[in-house]
C-alpha cells in the first residue's frame, strides 16, 4: 500500500474517532440525562447505561486505533510480520468486547429491567452477529496484509 492510498483510509479512520469521541463525550450524557428526566421511574438505570454505552464506545475506538496501526504497517511492510498480527488480533478482540458489552446492556434493559422493547432484541441480536464478523474481519485482515488479493487475481 502507498502513502497516497492510507491518506483516505487514515482520514476516515481519523474521522470515527472524532465522531466516537463526541458521541461519547457530549451525546451519550446529555441523552441519558433527557431520558432519565422524562422517565423518572427508570432514572436510577442512567448511570449505568451511559457508562456501559462509554465503554463500549472505548472498545470501537481501541477497534479504530487498531485500523490506523494496521494501515501504518501496510504502508511500511510488505510482508506480514508480528506487528500486524497483533493490531489484528486487538481489534477482533476490541470488536468482540464492544458487542459483548452492548450486549449485555440490551439483555439487562430488555429482561431485568424491563424497558426498551423491540429495540433491545434488535441491539441483541445486532451485537450478537459481530462477534462472528470481527474474527471475519481478522482473517481478511491478515490476508490483505499478506496480498493474498493481489496473488489470487494474478493467477487466474
Amino acid at each position: 500500500m502507498t502513502k497516497q492510498e492510507a491518506l483516505p483510509i487514515r482520514f476516515f479512520v481519523g474521522l470515527f474517532v472524532l465522531v466516537t469521541l463526541v458521541v461519547q463525550i457530549v451525546v451519550i450524557p446529555r441523552a441519558g440525562a433527557t431520558y432519565a428526566e422524562m422517565y423518572p421511574e427508570v432514572a436510577y438505570l442512567e448511570p449505568f447505561y451511559v457508562s456501559a454505552l462509554v465503554v463500549v464506545l472505548i472498545g470501537l475506538e481501541i477497534a479504530l486505533l487498531s485500523a490506523w496501526q494496521l494501515v501504518s504497517a501496510a504502508v511500511k511492510e510488505r510482508a506480514p510480520g508480528v506487528r500486524p498480527r497483533r493490531w489484528s488480533n486487538i481489534m477482533a478482540a476490541s470488536l468482540i468486547f464492544m458487542a459483548a458489552c452492548f450486549a449485555s446492556v440490551c439483555v439487562h434493559a430488555g429482561s431485568v429491567a424491563g424497558v426498551g422493547g423491540p429495540a433491545m432484541l434488535f441491539g441483541l441480536l445486532g451485537s450478537v452477529a459481530l462477534i462472528p464478523l470481527a474474527f471475519v474481519l481478522r482473517r481478511g485482515i491478515r490476508g490483505w496484509l499478506r496480498n493474498e488479493h493481489v496473488y489470487a487475481l494474478s493467477v487466474r
